[in-house]
């Protein structure tokens, strides 16, 4: 099905709709920094704005979520999926939660692609134009189709 969405097979086409390619593995030097931040707070008593603290932390220091992201965070003696939903982050490896795009029901996602597709068949991803861009944006937007983060689990 994704096969006939024109732009699907680019990675300019996945980054133009908002989806993230692959996660990469943290690096030593991340984890270590990882270990770093975790290691101003107490894992007993975290509470909602230290997990957001925590998240802002990552994100300040350039890690994104990945392979390796839980292992690190429990090694420190924390519970990843209490700090993920302390901090409001959608599922596992900080994506989104589980059961397909945002944990809508197979229907529902199937719905949004043909949506989707829909709205992609009018416009030639090749070549767009600055202003057919806003517009498509705009479409998609409107579909409830641009979120931030990834728009559908794309991972084997």
């Amino acid at each position: 099905m994704l096969n006939s969405i024109q732009g699907f097979s680019s990675m300019q086409g996945m980054e133009m709709m908002g989806m993230r390619p692959r996660p990469q593995a943290l690096t030593d030097d991340q984890k270590s920094q990882v270990q770093s931040i975790l290691s101003q707070y107490d894992a007993s008593n975290i509470t909602e704005a230290d997990a957001k603290g925590i998240f802002q932390a990552f994100k300040d220091a350039g890690i994104q979520p990945g392979p390796g992201m839980r292992e690190t965070i429990e090694a420190a003696g924390f519970d990843a999926e209490d700090l993920r939903t302390k901090a409001g982050i959608g599922g596992p490896q900080g994506g989104p939660p589980p059961g397909g795009m945002s944990g809508m029901s197979r229907q529902d996602s199937l719905s949004m692609l043909k949506s989707m597709q829909s709205i992609l068949g009018q416009y030639d991803l090749t070549s767009l134009s600055s202003d057919q861009e806003d517009e498509l944006f705009s479409k998609l937007s409107e579909a409830g189709l641009m979120r931030s983060g990834s728009l559908f689990n794309i991972g084997v």
